[in-house]
């Protein structure tokens, strides 16, 4: 036993298993570059995508897989040892300990990238606009929604206004494509994936009379029920087509936008006049529960550089 402890703690194998992970990140990285299809489904830092689907071109992250861990406990037991050494020699400043504080940040380091890999999720992309829109566990609404763009009429910035209502709680908060609303202290963040305007609902003209409704929303013509069941908009039409579902149990009827385009429905004659539209985003929650693990690291990585800054500065006014 202790033969193996002296081997994982071994500093050559620390510096053998430093090269190997940079060699596979290097050959990982030409494999994705020559091979994109292969890869597609990759996105962020979820390496479940390697498991989940097992081929043999994913060598390179298998064995970088192992390489990693064999790296973690390698650091681990160097870490350990020195501070097992230090304290059983006295050593009573607290500078000394500088390096050993940065080590254990890079330890939860790994361990952080470990579980964000393997359990972190993003969800399918969901519309927000003027209404409360469920995001699963939150609900959120756009107030408002400021675009600012570049000569050549590229977008320079978006910052949508956004209202957020959690556990009884309501907040205002801002979304922009660098700028996600964070939940639950970072675990969760919202993040914009387009922006622009968003139908909200159409406005139809039954015998002359005017409704604003919403899909799913019905109306009568001449005492007959009348529901909107979906609004198509292009590319899926060429034109703006509204689906009306009869209670009576007829087929469906598609309704285009125009007066041209006005159908005769239980003696109603029907128009589908406009639409009306709200500024609203397309958004994609992300879960990443190493968030807090991240903030450890931060604080070990800062409070040992600044222990051992301290110990230099000592050393060079003492010398």
């Amino acid at each position: 036993m202790k033969i193996i402890y002296t081997i994982f703690k071994s500093q050559k194998l620390g510096i053998l298993t430093g090269f190997t992970v940079t060699g596979l990140l290097i050959i990982g990285s030409l494999i994705m570059n020559y091979c994109p299809r292969q890869y597609a489904g990759l996105s962020g830092d979820d390496i479940s995508f390697f498991f989940n689907d097992k081929q043999p071109l994913h060598l390179w992250f298998y064995l970088l897989f192992l390489a990693c861990i064999l790296y973690g406990v390698n650091t681990f037991l160097c870490t350990l040892d020195s501070i097992i050494k230090k304290t059983r020699s006295g050593v009573k400043k607290v500078t000394l300990y500088g390096a050993s504080v940065v080590h254990i940040g890079f330890i939860i380091t790994l361990v952080a990238h470990l579980i964000g890999g393997l359990y972190s999720t993003t969800e399918p992309p969901v519309s927000v606009a003027d209404e409360w829109t469920d995001l699963g566990g939150f609900e959120m609404k756009v107030t408002d929604l400021k675009a600012s763009s570049y000569p050549n009429g590229m977008p320079k910035k978006i910052t949508a206004s956004v209202a957020v209502k959690k556990d009884g709680t309501e907040f205002s908060d801002t979304l922009g494509y660098n700028n996600p609303v964070l939940l639950r202290h970072g675990i969760s963040e919202v993040l914009m994936q387009d922006y622009g305007w968003i139908a909200s609902s159409v406005v139809l003209k039954v015998d002359n009379h005017p409704y604003n409704l919403k899909v799913s929303e019905a109306f009568n013509a001449n005492g007959k029920e009348i529901r909107i069941s979906d609004l198509y908009m292009p590319p899926q039409y060429r034109y703006p087509v509204v689906k009306l579902v009869s209670a009576a149990g007829n087929n469906p009827i598609f309704l285009p936008i125009g007066e041209n385009n006005a159908q005769e429905i239980h003696g109603a004659r029907i128009i589908f006049e406009d639409i009306n539209s709200v500024p609203g985003v397309v958004v994609s929650i992300k879960n990443n529960p190493s968030i807090p693990l991240t903030f450890v690291t931060i604080f070990f990585f800062s409070a040992g550089m600044i222990l051992v800054v301290f110990r230099m500065i000592y050393r060079t006014v003492t010398n």
